[in-house]
């Protein structure tokens, strides 16, 4: 399970959760409940990472705090999205949408534990039409024990 510490507030079932970037001049905590943990396909996030999907969190734009630097933003979409990086490392760690001040997209690879925090587990696919058509083909769990 992830490393979690009570936030600071009445609210005792608040988790506070660390992250950053690869070099460190970047780093954050958020506090609050995940919502919407997903995996998007779309061409910017694919294009961006160099992998097929990213795995996007979401966070209460509140309870986020910047530490060390501020990422760089980069307006993926011109007056709709911008996408938050390291312009030491380059380093991807977040989305914003413009017009929407409640949430922040936090991408669990930044996350210092994303890979033990039950929380963040991906329950949707978003965007499942653009999805490169080969990874059904590489979905074998459903293949016969040998």
């Amino acid at each position: 399970m992830s490393e979690t510490v009570p936030a600071a507030t009445a609210d005792s079932d608040l988790e506070v959760r660390s992250g950053g970037c690869l070099c460190g001049k970047v780093g954050f905590t958020v506090t609050g409940p995940v919502d919407d943990p997903h995996i998007c396909p779309c061409a910017h996030c694919v294009k961006r990472s160099g992998a097929p999907f990213q795995w996007w969190l979401g966070f209460p734009t509140a309870g986020l705090k910047w530490t060390g630097d501020e990422p760089v933003w980069f307006d993926t979409h011109p007056g709709k999205t911008a996408r938050g990086f390291c312009g030491a490392c380059g380093s991807h760690m977040a989305a914003r949408d413009y017009g929407d001040s409640e949430i922040i997209g936090i991408l669990a690879t930044a996350l210092d534990h994303h890979d033990t925090d039950p929380a963040l587990v991906p329950t949707n696919l978003n965007r499942l039409a653009e999805a490169a058509s080969w990874l059904a083909q590489n979905d074998n769990r459903h293949a016969a024990a040998g």
